[in-house]
């Protein structure tokens, strides 16, 4: 049965700044040309120029987590600072060596040390991605399909792409939407290609609710 649809039009201030990933799989080819051609029929509909939006294809399920994340340092790893260590003052030496029990135990130096450790490079670090008023906005759509197989293989991978991409968009502060289908028969995910227009939608919907958080 097929469900209602996302009815929704992203405001024109919005369409000018978002730039939207879809990643795609290589497994399924067939379904995953009618997802994309889905999604392409939305953004065109919305009127997105074709040079903000990406197309990338991985492997399997299993390799879009990787993809996404690479994406999502290019917004939220910031450079941070060159680490500086200095140390100054008297040096305590402690003797483990063996020697006559007459000069065994601690020896407190006279000299007085002063070295400075300096990191190689920047050291970086991730922050959830804050973008000014005039910055722009990514969005991700990962695009797959599961199809349950005669094991159990297929909801264990379903279960480690999703926790991974579920964490990537609650910690990256990029939107990042779960297109990926887990139908038990093809027939059942041919029903469902429809639904990558509703998931180009919800990228811009994710962004919107955000900016007009009070």
């Amino acid at each position: 049965m097929r469900r209602e649809s996302l009815n929704y039009a992203p405001p024109p201030w919005l369409l000018d700044r978002i730039r939207l990933y879809i990643l795609r799989t290589r497994w399924h080819s067939d379904l995953l040309s009618q997802m994309e051609a889905h999604a392409e029929a939305r953004l065109k509909e919305y009127g997105v120029p074709s040079e903000r939006v990406h197309y990338l294809t991985v492997a399997g399920a299993f390799e879009l987590p990787s993809l996404a994340g690479a994406i999502v340092r290019r917004y939220t790893w910031q450079a941070g600072f060159r680490q500086v260590v200095r140390i100054t003052g008297p040096t305590h030496i402690q003797s483990n060596l063996r020697v006559p029990p007459l000069f065994q135990g601690n020896f407190d130096s006279k000299l007085e040390s002063q070295f400075e450790l300096l990191s190689p490079g920047e050291i970086k670090y991730p922050q959830p991605y804050e973008p000014t008023t005039s910055e722009e906005l990514p969005a991700i759509i990962a695009m797959g399909c599961i199809l349950k197989g005669e094991t159990e293989h297929n909801r264990f991978l379903a279960q480690a792409v999703f926790q991974s991409l579920a964490e990537l968009n609650r910690d990256s502060g990029i939107p990042i939407i779960l297109g990926i289908l887990t139908p038990n028969t093809l027939k059942q995910a041919q029903e469902r290609v429809h639904l990558a227009a509703e998931w180009v939608a919800a990228a811009f919907l994710s962004w919107e609710a955000r900016l007009l958080i009070p």
